[in-house]
């Protein structure tokens, strides 16, 4: 191979192994990109094995049924509890629609209450200091008026809190599918890294090769003129 040949090689080999080096650094901010996306899906998981939801025990036609609270079973046993805002005020069902464990979260932050009802005489209602009325919704009317107040789990023997197996379900689900997408991605990169490092260090080995060749020749020049 002659001098100038030797270098042309030279220099395409350097710019060949700059450019692999370029490509796996790409691929290896990838692979840390994807180490964040991992970690996510991992916090988002873990977040959703932790969701709560409330469930109310109740009768109908004699019959105890169960029904977890959302906004669609709030509908079926507004008779026994109902959601109100921080103002007292019953919640439109038909325009705002939420989840079991969306629920539970609008209870934690103080914005919304669940109310029961409980069946007072006047002369008892009127007997009721005036902090204690303030709690009080009135329904009805009457001698015996239907009130509704302020409940909550510790104080609703028919309320029961547990963890919300169907948002498990599906964050267990969502969390395989993102994994598992992050997974094939991995091993795509893996691959492609492999054949880059394997090409990397042919042309290195190449590379001291052809500069061997060219100080032969560097050399030989020299003692040809010396």
């Amino acid at each position: 191979m002659g001098m100038s040949a030797s270098q042309a090689r030279l220099l395409a080999i350097t710019s060949r192994i700059n450019d692999i080096e370029f490509k796996s650094q790409q691929i290896s901010n990838i692979k840390i990109r994807l180490a964040d996306e991992s970690e996510e899906v991992a916090n988002a998981y873990t977040k959703a094995l932790g969701k709560q939801k409330i469930t109310i025990n109740t009768y109908e036609n004699s019959n105890k049924v169960s029904y977890s609270l959302n906004s669609s079973n709030l509908s079926k046993v507004a008779d026994v509890v109902q959601l109100r805002d921080k103002s007292g005020n019953k919640v439109d069902l038909s325009k705002m629609k939420f989840s079991e464990s969306e629920l539970y979260e609008m209870l934690e932050s103080g914005e919304f209450s669940l109310y029961a009802p409980t069946t007072l005489t006047k002369e008892q209602y009127d007997n009721l200091s005036p902090d204690v009325k303030k709690a009080y919704q009135q329904e009805g009317s009457g001698q015996n008026i239907v009130y509704w107040a302020q409940t909550s789990v510790s104080g609703n023997s028919q309320l029961v809190e547990e963890t919300d197996t169907t948002e498990m379900a599906r964050a267990e689900a969502e969390y395989n599918a993102a994994t598992a997408k992050i997974n094939k991605k991995e091993k795509t990169l893996d691959g492609e890294l492999k054949v880059l490092d394997t090409e990397h260090n042919a042309l290195s080995t190449e590379f001291d090769s052809v500069k061997t060749l060219i100080g032969d020749n560097v050399d030989k020049s020299f003692n040809l003129f010396s």
